[in-house]
């Protein structure tokens, strides 16, 4: 990875007494986590007057940010409806969760053409299998003082292509998984957690 430059750019937070900040709760999910991303990513993508995160300290809550206008418009309450979400009522918003709903919402609009790997938003859908130098980003937010500060720093890095060695699979679960066609991986081969993202198309 290489460096090139950092950049930092200076923002006004938008009157916090005219926004609102909602938490709407999965109700039953087999997969709570991958069901709150998915709903996460859909309201961000549905509504661009929506700021919206997962909530940290949760795997069934997401924390949403907007005009309160836009709240009184009923629109949420009906995606709400349609998702079988439980909606909570409307709360102050703290410049901690804009911020936190700023950097979600903003990587999620970015993909695909940017793409979140590690610390970095590396260019182009198809950065897992490119080989050779790609451009990246680094991107960090902070609020204080009615003010966004966001730095931006320009990267080049090299993605090594991923193999099936990269999970830690032990060599039987491989050896079983590559000669037979309907093989399937369990996850609890591995003997830890395998976080794999899969990106949209």
């Amino acid at each position: 990875m290489s460096g090139r430059q950092k950049s930092i750019f200076f923002l006004r937070l938008p009157d916090l007494k005219k926004l609102c900040c909602v938490s709407l709760s999965l109700q039953e999910s087999e997969e709570p986590r991958s069901s709150q991303i998915k709903t996460c990513r859909q309201l961000v993508l549905l509504y661009s007057d929506i700021l919206a995160s997962p909530a940290l300290d949760s795997f069934t809550d997401i924390t949403a940010v907007m005009a309160i206008q836009f709240f009184q418009k009923g629109i949420l309450q009906a995606f709400a409806q349609r998702h079988n979400l439980q909606l909570g009522s409307p709360q102050c918003v703290l410049p901690g969760m804009l911020q936190c709903c700023v950097s979600y919402s903003l990587i999620c609009r970015l993909t695909p053409s940017w793409n979140k790997a590690g610390l970095h938003l590396i260019t182009g859908k198809d950065f897992l299998t490119e080989r050779g130098r790609q451009n990246a980003v680094s991107l960090e937010l902070s609020t204080s003082e009615g003010q966004l500060c966001l730095s931006v720093e320009a990267n080049t890095v090299r993605l090594p292509p991923i193999t099936l060695e990269d999970f830690s699979l032990p060599p039987l679960v491989l050896k079983r998984f590559c000669s037979d066609s309907s093989s399937v991986i369990n996850p609890s081969s591995s003997g830890g957690n395998i976080w794999c993202h899969v990106l949209p198309r």
